[in-house]
């Protein structure tokens, strides 16, 4: 049987999601609020995607409910609010939380779904834009195994490596210890950066020193190019959403009553971008924030 999927959330992730699945053959509706929803979405609507105004519309439409948007606030706007989701949702239909969201949150939006008759799995995230235009993103799902068993195939059209990690919040768990991990690495070596931008030591030679050591990673070969050429563009990821997955992370560790000195840090180093202005900047302008305070010109590493 071929499934209806609907997109709540079309910007660089999900838009490269469905077009992957409207080329699969699968009918494809989209929430399309306004004109620039419709001019951003233009090449989904010429291939065929149904356009609907409200989440609810959306919901009642599809058998496959993928929301992607930036966190727990515009999900639960999704589900909750009026003309929301959970007014239109059929008994069955599977909504997928692809966004990188509270795990606290997301157990209150898959009990709601549950008092409808819907299923839930949240199905985080990793990989760049370019992957989620060339179908190669990872997701980290949490909920029923049979409820991801489902979904698989419509999942495998945008996905190249699907994680059960266990129950529902567990994907959402799993995405923002990989945060900790992505943003943490990328913090030191904005600070690595600036210090070294502040004692005179030559950064070409710094960058083949971590290229050829064990201190090379992906956050590196991302902030590479910028440190050494200005080009942001190999970590397009917004210090505003890396400041907010921050938080997440915190409030998850505070819950737990987990240990988290090194994440504080980090934590306190995305708030100071944010505070300096920098939210709408890609991560690699961390290492702006911090020539900053440290007097130097902030694009220079």
């Amino acid at each position: 049987m071929v499934k209806t999927v609907g997109f709540i959330g079309l910007g660089m992730m999900g838009r490269g999601m469905a077009k992957h699945v409207l080329g699969s053959g699968h009918p494809v509706t989209i929430l399309v609020r306004s004109n620039e929803d419709e001019l951003r979405c233009a090449d989904l609507l010429a291939g065929g995607a149904q356009p609907l105004k409200t989440a609810a519309e959306v919901a009642a439409a599809a058998d496959i409910v993928i929301i992607c948007v930036p966190g727990s606030p515009q999900v639960e706007d999704v589900v909750f609010a009026e003309h929301g989701l959970l007014q239109g949702i059929k008994p069955e239909c599977v909504v997928v939380d692809c966004s990188t969201s509270l795990p606290e949150s997301t157990r209150r939006v898959a009990a709601a779904i549950a008092t409808r008759g819907g299923l839930f799995l949240d199905a985080a995230m990793t990989g760049t834009p370019k992957d989620a235009d060339e179908g190669k993103i990872n997701l980290l799902v949490g909920g029923d195994p049979a409820v991801l068993a489902s979904v698989r195939p419509v999942f495998d059209t945008f996905a190249k490596n699907i994680y059960d990690c266990g129950a529902v919040s567990s994907g959402h768990t799993t995405k923002l210890l990989h945060q900790f991990v992505v943003l943490g690495n990328a913090a030191i070596l904005a600070e690595a950066f600036s210090c070294a931008g502040k004692t005179g030591v030559n950064l070409e030679v710094l960058c083949d020193v971590i290229a050829s050591g064990g201190a090379n990673s992906t956050a590196f070969q991302r902030l590479r190019p910028f440190v050494l050429e200005g080009n942001d563009q190999f970590f397009r990821f917004s210090l505003a959403n890396a400041h907010k997955d921050m938080h997440y992370y915190a409030r998850m560790t505070g819950e737990a009553r987990a240990v988290s000195f090194i994440g504080d840090a980090v934590h306190n180093t995305y708030t100071v971008a944010a505070n300096l202005g920098y939210t709408t900047q890609f991560v690699p302008h961390l290492v702006s924030s911090l020539n900053k305070l440290n007097g130097l010109t902030p694009s220079s590493a």
